[in-house]
């Protein structure tokens, strides 16, 4: 996230917005209640409620977030990350009041706000938690790691550790008031630990759970310490008495013992993935705000019976439930990468906040409108205000995904490419289907370009679409939807299409090593460019005399639209160039790639004049804004990423 300050002139980041709602426990507030913390990609975002100003944890670390938490006098931020088999996963102890003061000072940098990066777990981390002085921080591994780490958050120094169980266990907390005692819970276990810093061991108590076996995915504490509350797969919530002896000799008695104190009769549906505890004012019981994996969310009593008064219905899992400081509401986080504020005394939601929940594959301006755009993701189609930063409209079509999108020069069409091989066509306003092409490709659709073609108008229009298959089809509508011409020569998917001003060209980049230009009139091949590389991108410069492509091999080619001859290459970024843009005017253009970085280049030095790193994830697209004043990027974490873009700052 850092940048130097003539970049900054360049791009500006106005405004991120994504959620990686998948993560369990990962939304918080801050003690203060004025910020809230949640994951996106490989990143943790600090979020201002009241400006709604965004300050980013970036480690470095290429990694998707696993787990998050705060301690409690809110001096320090955990964050464990997810990597692949046989390599370590880090933990990193961030300086939360630090970073809240370059919040306010306007200070962009996050790596001074990092204390430790702790390497012990492989593959995951499953979670993490401070205990109630910030003192330590204990660090559970995941399924193939499924270690128990307690660390001095300090120093970073590790204190002890051990195995979790012999079972894989899937959360941990520390008490709210005790300093050396917190609980771990997993598939068909809860222990009890207490830990000895000045032996140092760990001496965990399992609690005994008779014939009942079940798979406990979240837990939370009795503010007196004296109960925990896990949430099964199963759909029930389960109170546990935590209560236990101090350690003793091995031939002393236990006269205090953990166990099972209740269950809910009533099952929630696809289990209970989040829990958290409350305190009724009136009669001072400790209830349960149980989330379910259908969305249900809804207030236990002491005795775990629901209370009828008490529940709505949000849309997605329920991953995470972080109460306010004022106990007055608590916000809760989806899987579908929903955020609601829901008032904790009439239980009424509010939608906070919307992103897309998968990878974003393409975005796109509406030809004579910079106000809104339209970005393609896993199972939706979305339009987004660049002003409001929200969603407008959601297309919904479960099971597929949505590869590509465009729309016409009317604005009255929002035609879709998806993994089904079908093209959709949405009206604007309502989100309803216009129209769709069956088998329109036989391996989905990757890539579509609307023409502007002579004679068309709102009745009669044509477009172009690339398949998986490596077919470039040419399709005429109006009334019916006719194929034109079917075009075979690419022997890989096709992964990008532009075509020219008059709609006479088409330009198609492939995974094969070539792009081929099109004459869409006879629907044969004018010329072709090869390079032993994939092509990802390609744009026409607005003159048309060049052609502008992205490549694998981290470069970026200029060629001679005359015969389709390389006129040179430039070094794009450390990383595959994954998409393009150029300005209407050509003085300018943006790439992005696998880097993460979005570079500014000037067309005919092909000098870098200005780069921004904010995603956490591959850059898919990037795109101008037709008034040129905007820039927005979207990437494989799920984050829309809004750039302004300062034309006058450049020399």
């Amino acid at each position: 996230m850092t940048t130097t300050h003539e970049e900054e002139k360049v791009l500006s980041l106005q405004s991120v917005i994504g959620f990686t709602g998948s993560v369990a426990g990962g939304l918080h507030y801050t003690p203060c209640g004025k910020f809230v913390v949640f994951p996106l990609g490989s990143v943790i975002v600090l979020r201002a409620l009241a400006s709604k100003k965004q300050f980013f944890f970036d480690s470095g670390i290429d990694k998707k977030i696993s787990c998050v938490a705060l301690s409690n006098n809110g001096a320090y931020l955990a964050s464990g990350h997810e990597t692949q088999a046989a390599f370590k996963a880090e933990v990193v102890i961030w300086d939360l009041k630090r970073a809240v003061e370059n919040y306010l000072n306007d200070v962009a940098s996050s790596e001074e706000c990092i204390l430790h990066v702790l390497s012990r777990h492989y593959k995951k981390v499953q979670s993490v938690d401070f205990n109630c002085d910030a003192q330590y921080l204990t660090s559970l591994g995941g399924q193939d790691d499924n270690d128990l780490v307690v660390w001095n958050v300090s120093t970073g120094i590790p204190i002890c550790g051990s195995r979790a169980s012999s079972d894989v266990s899937n959360c941990v907390k520390w008490l709210n008031s005790q300093n050396d005692r917190f609980v771990t819970c997993g598939n068909f276990h809860l222990r009890v630990w207490n830990i000895f810093v000045s032996t140092p061991k760990l001496h965990p108590i399992d609690v005994c759970m008779g014939p009942m076996r079940r798979v406990m995915q979240c837990l939370c504490i009795s503010k007196d310490d004296s109960f925990a509350f896990a949430g099964n797969e199963t759909g029930e919530v389960i109170k546990f008495n935590i209560k236990r002896d101090e350690t003793k000799p091995f031939n002393v008695p236990e006269i205090l013992h953990p166990s099972m104190a209740g269950y809910s009769r009533d099952r929630f549906s696809r289990g209970v993935t989040s829990v958290a505890c409350i305190v009724n004012p009136t009669t001072g019981n400790t209830n349960v705000v149980a989330g379910a994996g259908d969305g249900t969310v809804q207030i236990l009593n002491h005795q775990l019976q629901r209370i009828p008064s008490h529940v709505t219905q949000l849309h997605g899992a329920v991953t995470s439930i972080a109460l306010h400081p004022d106990g007055k509401s608590f916000l809760a986080g989806t899987d579908y990468s929903q955020r609601y504020s829901i008032n904790i005394s009439t239980f009424t939601q509010e939608l906070r906040e919307t992103c897309h929940f998968g990878e974003i594959h393409d975005v796109r301006f509406p030809r004579k409108s910079s106000d809104i755009f339209v970005t393609a993701s896993e199972q939706d189609l979305r339009v987004w205000s660049v002003s409001k930063k929200r969603e407008l409209l959601r297309i919904n079509v479960p099971n597929v995904t949505c590869y590509s999108v465009d729309i016409t020069s009317s604005g009255e069409n929002i035609v879709s490419g998806w993994s089904d091989g079908k093209i959709r066509s949405f009206f604007p306003e309502s989100g309803k289907l216009q129209f769709m092409i069956p088998d329109a490709h036989n391996e989905g659709v990757k890539s579509l370009a609307i023409c502007k073609y002579d004679g068309d108008n709102n009745k009669l229009w044509h477009f172009v679409s690339g398949g998986k298959d490596g077919r470039v089809r040419f399709w005429r509508i109006n009334e019916h939807q006719t194929m034109i011409h079917s075009m075979k020569e690419h022997r890989g998917e096709v992964n990008a299409l532009v075509c020219n001003k008059d709609g006479s060209q088409v330009a198609s980049s492939s995974s094969d090593g070539s792009c081929i230009i099109w004459d869409l009139q006879k629907g044969v091949r004018i010329h072709a460019l090869y390079e032993p590389t994939v092509f990802n991108a390609i744009r026409y410069h607005p003159d048309e005399s060049q052609y502008l492509t992205g490549s694998a091999n981290n470069k970026i080619g200029f060629w001679d639209a005359y015969d389709g001859s390389p006129i040179r290459f430039i070094t794009g970024g450390q990383a595959d160039i994954t998409c393009l843009d150029i300005q209407s005017n050509g003085t300018y253009f943006v790439s992005g790639g696998a880097d993460k970085k979005i570079n500014v280049w000037h067309y005919d030095d092909g000098r870098l004049v200005g780069s921004e790193k904010g995603h956490s994830g591959i850059i898919s697209k990037v795109a101008f804004s037709p008034d040129q004043r905007w820039v927005v990027s979207v990437g494989s974490e799920g984050g829309i990423f809004i750039w302004s873009f300062n034309q006058g700052s450049l020399k």
